[in-house]
């Protein structure tokens, strides 16, 4: 019985482990073990700096693995031939090392290679300690940096699909859109105490807050889904959080707008009614077509109206039709991104 429950506590604890490990820490540590072993079978000198190399190069998205070992492969060239200069006029000696990084640092400053210096520099050592710049250790160092960075870079070709996750900030950021639509619509239509109206604007703002996160959070986890992408381009998300998130900007205005309308007024109750619609059909698949065409006919009908009696009643009739040109450009981009980008997916 002691036994069962030392097993199942030590059970917990892997558990527990399993589950702070990461793929890039898994496709680290496998990297590591098979570019060591490869240098080893291959009978290279310091075949453990291969692992090094690998847990140096394993990076979050596959493109960027892919620039990164392309410059640090320039960077050890560009290092190999001023550490052969620098060995060869002054000597095998520490001297001979910092001319060579005296040398070395600033041309890889210009050239915007400053990730492989530590590492080229590492490898540059080597020739040191054998007082050799020989074709042997030439190519024994290129190997190990190839093999290194090889390896890396078939490990990230192995990446998450990230779709899954981009689509629970289109559902979050959908909601946070409807809760404000829904929210505008009742400031629009109600009455109610100042107090009660100052709590319907807060109510809206914080709701709006968190679609500025949800949308920050989607457009971040987007550009990692594109750079994993390394044969094919696809726009589509981009396009889609680029068109919500200047929808939020316009909702901002339109939250601005109603706090300076004073009450309930006949016009407001018809936009209202067009924001609960959108509110019921905001999903990416909906054009917003007849949507469009319905805020269209209340921008006529508003023109056709008679011209205020006040100046009140102009500033309040003045805010509502700004508040009416942004919901219809609201709705305008929503169609255009379904016409260009939507419809080709």
């Amino acid at each position: 019985m002691k036994r069962c429950l030392q097993l199942g506590s030590w059970l917990t604890i892997i558990g527990g482990i399993s589950l702070r490990i990461g793929l890039r820490t898994i496709k680290t540590a496998v990297g590591a073990a098979v570019a060591i072993l490869l240098a080893y079978y291959l009978n290279l000198e310091y075949w453990s700096a291969a692992g090094i190399i690998t847990i140096l190069s394993v990076q979050n998205t596959t493109k960027s693995s892919f620039r990164l070992v392309f410059f640090r492969i320039i960077s050890t060239a560009i290092a190999f031939l001023i550490a052969i200069i620098s060995f060869r006029i002054i000597g095998y000696n520490a001297i001979a090392f910092g001319v060579f990084l005296l040398l070395f640092i600033p041309v890889a400053d210009t050239f915007n290679l400053q990730d492989g210096i530590v590492l080229s520099s590492v490898l540059v050592t080597h020739f040191l300690m054998q007082h050799s710049t020989s074709m042997y250790w030439i190519i024994n160092e290129s190997l190990l940096m190839v093999i290194g960075a090889g390896v890396a870079v078939i490990a990230n070709l192995f990446m998450p699909n990230l779709e899954d996750r981009i689509s629970t900030y289109q559902t979050a950021v959908e909601t946070s859109m409807k809760g404000i639509l829904e929210g505008m619509s009742a400031q629009l239509t109600t009455t109610v105490s100042e107090t009660e109206k100052a709590e319907l604007f807060k109510q809206n703002w914080e709701i709006l807050s968190d679609l500025k996160i949800a949308l920050n959070d989607g457009m971040a986890w987007t550009a990692r889904h594109n750079e994993n992408q390394l044969l094919s381009e696809n726009d589509y998300y981009k396009a889609y959080f680029e068109m919500r998130n200047n929808q939020y900007e316009l909702l901002r205005q339109m939250q601005t707008s109603l706090e300076r309308i004073p009450g309930p007024i006949d016009q407001g109750k018809k936009i209202a009614t067009a924001m609960d619609q959108t509110a019921d059909t905001l999903a990416e698949s909906n054009s917003a077509e007849d949507l469009v065409k319905n805020v269209e006919d209340l921008q006529k009908e508003f023109q056709k109206s008679a011209l205020p009696k006040d100046r009140v009643e102009f500033e309040t009739r003045a805010q509502l039709y700004y508040l009416l040109n942004n919901f219809h450009q609201f709705l305008r981009l929503k169609n255009t991104f379904y016409t260009i980008v939507a419809s080709q997916n």
